[in-house]
């Protein structure tokens, strides 16, 4: 099972909710949603899984974002509350020196109990306030970096094994000197290594920043699956990044680049994506998307060959 950390931008969302609204998205793929905001893109995707009968998990307690002190207002928290009572949504948590209280208060208030709890760890020096809450009853999922430390104290538990996968550079002007890369093969090991599922920030990678801004040079993250099945990823650069004009131009030169690579894979049915299928479309009607919508179909790329490799 793949396990994918989406934080709650408007595009990082509709990708998930494009998705699953086509049936695009694999059963073996479960989400888990960081949120920023309490926003109506948020809504609408939960709203999308439920009608379609699927799980997500939805952190209650995001270390990013503005989430957090939008619930003090008490229109907000009960939007909030309706919508962890949804029937589709798993309460997950990070782990923190705060858990013991706030766990019980999740329980007090969601009324949920802690096997259907997911945990998500970052520290080892905090499994203690994971065993002391949690005694003799294991929690639905626990997520803890890959880390043969953070398993062997949480064995016997349901572990997912998290991976930063991405490697998030400076500028996108840098991946002109790293074009194709080594991504992942946890799809295939994860078993073997005593996890029942994997998770990484897909191809957006860990890092959060508030606010964009305009970039000299444009990228587009593709991920593909070598000869081992194992998963690669290249980086298509634009040419012309002395400065922030053009990004519609941009966005050509670095297309143009991905569709001379993608004509070679082209018999590769697993990489005939919704976004692969997209993006040639933009290039033969020589239309711009924007640069949200771009991030938005690398990640639906991503997750449709994902969710292909494990089905």
């Amino acid at each position: 099972m793949y396990f994918p950390i989406i934080r709650g931008r408007q595009y990082d969302l509709l990708a998930l909710r494009e998705l699953q609204t086509k049936g695009l998205l694999s059963e073996r793929i479960v989400p888990i949603i960081e949120p920023i905001k309490l926003s109506s893109t948020l809504l609408s995707t939960v709203k999308v899984f439920e009608e379609n009968d699927r799980q997500l998990i939805i952190l209650s307690n995001p270390k990013v974002g503005s989430f957090t002190g939008e619930l003090a207002l008490p229109s907000v928290y009960q939007q909030f509350r309706e919508l962890m009572f949804n029937d589709s949504v798993i309460i997950g948590h990070n782990l923190n020196k705060d858990s013991v209280s706030q766990v019980k208060h999740l329980q007090q208030e969601f009324n949920v109990k802690l096997e259907d709890v997911a945990i998500i760890h970052s520290e080892r020096n905090l499994v203690r306030f994971y065993k002391e809450i949690f005694n003799n009853v294991t929690a639905w999922l626990n997520v803890i970096p890959s880390d043969n430390s953070f398993r062997r104290q949480l064995s016997g538990h349901e572990l997912v094994g998290l991976d930063d996968k991405f490697n998030k550079l400076p500028r996108n002007v840098d991946y002109l000197e790293q074009e194709n890369e080594f991504f992942s093969e946890e799809h295939l090991f994860f078993r073997d290594e005593g996890y029942i599922g994997f998770s990484d920030f897909s191809v957006v990678g860990e890092e959060y920043n508030e606010s964009g801004f305009a970039p000299y040079a444009v990228a587009i993250h593709i991920v593909y699956p070598n000869s081992e099945n194992a998963l690669e990823i290249m980086h298509f650069v634009s040419n012309s990044n002395s400065d922030i004009s053009d990004p519609a131009g941009k966005f050509s030169e670095a297309l143009e680049k991905l569709i001379q690579w993608y004509q070679l894979l082209i018999s590769d049915e697993r990489m005939n994506t919704l976004a692969m299928q997209c993006l040639v479309q933009h290039h033969k009607d020589g239309t711009y998307p924007g640069l949200p919508t771009l991030k938005k179909l690398s990640i639906m790329h991503h997750l449709e060959l994902m969710g292909r490799l494990l089905d």
